[in-house]
Order: C-alpha cells, then structure tokens, then sequence
C-alpha cells in the first residue's frame, strides 16, 4: 500500500521533531537556560519577595504571580533567542540550504519547531510548578487547558517572530545581537520582572505596544483564574502579530548564507 501524502508528511513531521529534540538535548547550554536557570531566578525572586502580596492584587502572593511571568518570560526567550540561534547555527553549516531543495515548506519547518518547544515548555513548566509548589505551596486559580491553549497562542507568535528577526539582516552576528536586544527590552517592560503597576505611565503605555506584555499578562491571567475573556483583546494582538511575522518572513527567510 502506497502512503498517501498525509501519512508522508506525518511521517517526515516526526522525524523531524525527534531530530530537533536530540539536538537541543545535546546542548548543555541550551538545557541548562531551558530547565536550570529559570529555576534558580525563580528561587531568588521567590525568597526576596514570595509572601509579600502582588501591588494591584492584594489577595495574590507575589510568588503566585511571578511563577506564570517567569513561564511567560521563557516563551519570549525561546522564540527571540534560541530559535534564532539555533537558525543561526544551521545556515552556517548549511543545514537549512537542504531545505530549499525538500518538498516542505518555511511553514512546515515552523511547526516542527513549535512542537518541540511546546513539549519542552511543558516540561520546564511542570520542573518549575513542582519545585514552587514544594518550596512556596504555590497556588494555580485557573484551568489547565486554557492555560495551554493561551501557551500555544504565545508561543507560535513568538516563533514567527524569531523567523522574521532572522530574515531581516544578511549579517548572522546582527541577527543574533538584534534578537537578544529585542528580548531583553520586551522582557523588562512586560511586567515578568516587576508588575507594571509600579511603571510610570508612560511606560505602561509604551510596553503595550510589546507583545511580551501581552503574554505576561494573558498567561498570568489565565494562570489566577481570571475568565479568558477578560484577555480577548491581547490574544486578538498576539494572534495579528503571529500572521504578520509570518506572512512578512516567508518572503525574506534566508536559507543560506
């Protein structure tokens, strides 16, 4: 029986997703930024300030926020950094120029990279619930399937976000520089590190216009129990931003040097 084209692309799918979970297993700095740092920021954030109550949420600890923040915060961290150094990586040594030739598509190749970082986020999230809720008793308000459904919106629009930056300039270093650059900012403004509350308003204003934002405060969200519509409107932005990037870098996305 001949496999239909269905079965073929299934078939390459997984292949794929397990060829690219082997090869960011076999990075130890990759695993230890994916798993081990987050957890370590986690311990420290949640001595200094785990009790204490969040500034606009007097009933929320500050650890229970924080936990889906630091989530929120890798979600951006995997699509503007890791995505783009492995792409990196890949052109160098000509990986992606293979590509070019095979029957499958810049979308194909996205979807195989969402989901690998969809298991692995789910795994670094469950290493991250587990030791908050040993250490912190920490407490989830919301619903585990709206929580994922949230998660995969975020972390599709940050990876067709990490496809654009890496199509938008010819020198591999810029690239790289430009993807670490965009998150550091985004990460800072987006209330993963302190609630935007605390901003002044002009800065709570300018950090709408990151997406990250929209995660941290969507998943966070969504994380406490708030209804999924109360976020409709972020989620519309995530989701715009998502077909943008992707529509823009498939006429752009460099396969080779």
């Amino acid at each position: 029986m001949v496999p239909t084209n269905q079965v073929i692309w299934l078939r390459s799918f997984i292949a794929l997703w397990v060829v690219e979970c082997k090869l960011f297993i076999r990075q130890p700095a990759a695993a230890f930024f994916t798993f081990i740092f987050p957890v370590l920021i986690f311990l420290l954030f949640g001595s200094i300030f785990g009790e204490a109550p969040m500034w606009s949420r007097p009933d929320v600890r500050y650890i229970d926020y924080y936990a889906p923040a630091l989530m929120s915060a890798y979600i951006g961290q995997a699509g503007l950094t890791s995505l783009i150094n492995f792409l990196t990586e890949y052109r160098l040594i000509g990986i992606l120029k293979r590509y070019i030739i095979s029957p499958f598509s810049l979308g194909f190749y996205l979807c195989v990279h969402i989901a690998m970082q969809v298991f692995i986020f789910i795994i670094s999230a469950a290493i991250l619930f587990i030791i908050a809720e040993n250490v912190f008793d920490l407490h989830f308000r919301g619903h585990w399937a709206i929580v994922l459904l949230v998660g995969m919106i975020c972390i599709t629009c940050f990876f067709a976000l990490g496809f654009l930056v890496s199509g938008l300039s010819k020198s591999l270093r810029d690239v790289r520089a430009l993807g670490q650059f965009l998150f550091l900012v985004m990460f800072f403004i987006s209330g993963a590190t302190f609630p935007r509350q605390m901003f002044p308003d002009w800065l709570q204003v300018l950090s709408l216009g990151s997406p990250l934002t929209h995660v941290v405060s969507t998943f966070s969200g969504v994380w406490l129990g708030d209804p999924i519509s109360q976020y409709i409107n972020s989620l519309l932005f995530l989701i715009i931003v998502t077909i943008l990037s992707y529509l823009i870098a498939i006429r752009i996305f460099k396969w080779e040097v």
